[in-house]
């Protein structure tokens, strides 16, 4: 009679595995509202979460607020913004461009009157969109200086066209959870 050895082996590689990032970021931005000549310092932060990667990019969910340090002497603008980030890593160099959406507010310092002139408008609340990116370069493994610019459009009713297109320069840090700067192609 011949006994068969069988030897079992568990699993050596896993079947799927989640390439996760997360990362946090904290800035100081420099606000042109697009009312009059309106400008602010804001603080924005906010956080990525990024899964996966495809050609060379690594898509992520942005999400985003913009708080104002000073209300300003006209206008000051305040969001909440969610959308998709996708970027790319290049040696210690990670370019990338976002499209974000949310609600925003804008509080005028004395009230501003309507466009017809029939009332005066204290503060309103808008869909805002948002069409940006940036530059993060890496000065650890964990942290990341950050240079971001975003084109913001609010709707408001003290402009002729019913917008305002909000320019928002930002300079920062970005923090990223876990032990690799990126994902390994």
């Amino acid at each position: 009679m011949f006994v068969g050895l069988w030897s079992a082996h568990a699993q050596a590689v896993p079947t799927a595995t989640a390439n996760v990032r997360l990362s946090g970021f904290a800035g100081l931005s420099g606000n042109y509202t697009g009312v009059g000549l309106a400008k602010n310092a804001d603080v924005v932060a906010g956080a990525d979460i990024g899964i996966g990667s495809f050609a060379g990019f690594f898509p992520a969910i942005e999400v985003r607020g913009m708080y104002p340090i000073n209300k300003g002497h006209v206008v000051a603008e305040e969001n909440v913004l969610v959308g998709l980030r996708l970027g790319r890593h290049k040696q210690n160099f990670n370019p990338y461009a976002d499209v974000l959406f949310g609600r925003g507010q804008l509080t005028y310092a004395n009230g501003i009157p309507n466009v017809a002139g029939t009332f005066l408008v204290l503060s309103n609340t808008s869909n805002v969109l948002s069409f940006g990116g940036g530059l993060d370069y890496n000065l650890s493994q964990h942290f990341a200086a950050k240079g971001d610019f975003q084109l913001q459009k609010y709707d408001t009713p003290v402009t002729a066209s019913g917008s305002a297109y909000s320019k928002v320069f930002t300079l920062g840090l970005v923090y990223r959870i876990g032990t690799g700067r990126f994902p390994t192609r």
